[in-house]
């Protein structure tokens, strides 16, 4: 069964809240990556009308909620213009959209939209730096317990393996869907050691306990090879 038929009946639900200003229903993400054993939650969403108010939004609601009580993520939402007028500030997702994504109603939107290698750049580096100083702050009151700055590591290391993907774009390559894969890869492109972020990664898909000196050790080297990737992004062509 193609996605359109499996989502047939939210397509149908969705015409029937919004009619001829439904303009296109997008599946996108790592469930298409991984055909036949996603998960309902890997399946990302994208919905764009022809126009979009408060009272779109009370329209859909009803078929939203549905969904995401089926397990599946929140869609997002976008008017026509706005998704044209988004592509400078939301290259990295845009991107990530366009890598693997089928249209199960409607027009094709992101078939023509292309963000630009210097506004990828500089939200590539304004992603890494913001999660920079967050991370910072977060270790304060996490660093009261070993445990829990151990988790924080593991906990905020995906949301950077994210945002190390689209360097590999700007520097012409499709990156690896596994995320061990991508970080490494990005490590050799820009002559960093990412040897902590695949050592957290690792904690995080198989846990185990470690001493306490061990975890402020990894937690230092993991602030030191972060700060490694942006100072090379930083150093980047804008127009790579």
């Amino acid at each position: 069964m193609g996605l359109k038929e499996k989502f047939a009946d939210l397509s149908a639900r969705l015409r029937e809240a919004e009619g001829e200003n439904l303009l296109a229903v997008i599946v996108y993400g790592s469930a298409l990556a991984v055909p036949g054993g996603a998960k309902r939650s890997d399946y990302e969403w994208l919905i764009v009308l022809r126009r979009f108010n408060a009272v779109d939004l009370r329209r859909v609601g009803p078929v939203i909620h549905a969904l995401v009580e089926a397990g599946y993520a929140l869609p997002s939402f976008f008017s026509e213009r706005e998704l044209r007028d988004s592509l400078d500030v939301f290259p990295i997702e845009f991107r990530q959209m366009k890598r693997t994504y089928e249209v199960v109603y409607g027009q094709d939107v992101l078939a023509n939209l292309e963000a630009s290698p210097a506004n990828l750049r500089r939200q590539v580096e304004y992603e890494l730096r913001a999660k920079m100083l967050r991370l910072r702050s977060l270790f304060l009151p996490a660093s009261q317990s070993p445990e829990r700055l151990q988790r924080l590591m593991t906990d905020s290391v995906g949301s950077f393996v994210h945002v190390l993907r689209p360097i590999l774009e700007l520097l012409g390559e499709d990156p690896p869907v596994e995320r061990r894969a991508a970080a490494a890869r990005v490590g050799e492109r820009l002559g960093v050691d990412l040897a902590p972020i695949l050592r957290i990664l690792t904690l995080r898909d198989e846990p185990v306990s470690l001493l306490e000196v061990e975890i402020q050790d990894l937690f230092s080297a993991y602030l030191d090879c972060l700060g490694a990737v942006i100072e090379a992004i930083d150093k980047l062509p804008s127009g790579r």
